[in-house]
């Protein structure tokens, strides 16, 4: 049944690349005529953080006003997405969130959020990226099998990710239920310092997405165990994938997606919507993207967007579930 559960769930992932682009949106009723926030939930360096600076410039021209990326990092998003759902509905305010402060909050502590999915207005999904588990280089592993052998000689190993409750922070705890071993985890503030940590020793592992992982691989800094997909990546060809090496089924990507607070206009939605597309199909961004194997998504109509974020929290609580994730790990 576990393995059922991560296929479906990462089949309806990437089912959404397929759905058609949202009809007959009144894209210019609105333009802003003043400096727009675009809040981001982590630190800076991160593939969040990646995608906003990616995004804010040509979003920028294409609605005429300056685009400002904002980092609130910490609680694995959650700060941001709080401040988000805070913030008035008025277009000048966005947020890039992902699955953790979207989705996996609501699943492992739903009576002790700080906001709901219903105080925020989902415009479209925006990228998704494989993710990558990667180690310290002094780490004597350098397959999964080593790995396993490795947290089980060594107790007082731990790896760490951007928050706890984050999609990377469930990742990993769903490869390590897989493997039959227990890692304590650390949770920071965002991708940056995980890295940090992980270089100096401080932490043995961490699962992340492949536009920070593959250049820190590539370079030598640290070693790629697995890619966390059914496929290889072009950015680490020669890193097999957790499937390869066992994981049967095992392809959890992670997504970022716009969202603003909730009761915002249609006529501010339509108009964001459609620059949002207008800026992922542009051949620029898209190559600059791909370098970092991170994919746009486009035609994720506001409505549909809604519609995959709840079969989202679905598929992780069937996660949580059968891993027995709790937010002490």
């Amino acid at each position: 049944m576990f393995s059922r559960t991560l296929h479906r769930a990462a089949g309806a992932l990437f089912a959404v690349t397929t759905l058609t682009a949202m009809p007959a949106l009144a894209a210019d009723a609105w333009k802003p005529t003043k400096p727009v926030r675009l809040l981001v939930g982590f630190a800076p360096g991160g593939s969040a953080d990646t995608l906003a600076r990616l995004l804010a410039e040509p979003l920028s021209q294409r609605l005429g006003q300056p685009v400002v990326v904002e980092n609130l990092a910490g609680a694995g998003g959650n700060i941001m997405a709080y401040r988000l759902s805070q913030s008035p509905a008025d277009g000048y305010t966005i947020g890039i969130a992902a699955a953790g402060s979207m989705a996996i909050t609501h699943v492992l502590n739903p009576k002790g959020t700080t906001y709901k999915p219903a105080d925020f207005t989902p415009i479209t999904l925006a990228a998704v990226q494989p993710n990558v588990v990667i180690v310290n280089k002094d780490v004597p592993a350098s397959n999964l099998a080593e790995l396993k052998e490795y947290f089980q000689k060594t107790p007082n190993a731990t790896y760490g990710t951007a928050g706890v409750g984050i999609s990377n922070h469930l990742i990993a705890e769903t490869m390590l239920y897989k493997l039959g071993v227990k890692v304590p985890h650390a949770a920071y503030r965002g991708a940056a310092p995980v890295i940090t940590d992980l270089l100096g020793g401080h932490i043995a592992m961490t699962m992340d997405n492949i536009s920070t992982a593959a250049p820190l691989a590539s370079q030598g800094k640290v070693k790629a165990i697995a890619v966390a997909s059914l496929k290889r990546s072009a950015q680490l060809p020669n890193v097999p994938t957790l499937d390869e090496q066992g994981l049967k089924g095992f392809d959890m990507p992670t997504w970022q997606g716009v969202f603003a607070p909730a009761g915002l206009p249609a006529d501010v939605l339509a108009a964001y919507y459609a620059a949002l597309q207008d800026v992922l199909k542009q051949p620029a961004l898209i190559e600059k993207m791909a370098g970092l194997g991170s994919e746009p998504v486009t035609g994720m109509t506001p409505e549909k967007f809604g519609q995959f974020l709840e079969n989202d929290r679905k598929q992780w609580a069937d996660i949580v579930k059968a891993a027995n994730i709790s937010l002490e790990q």
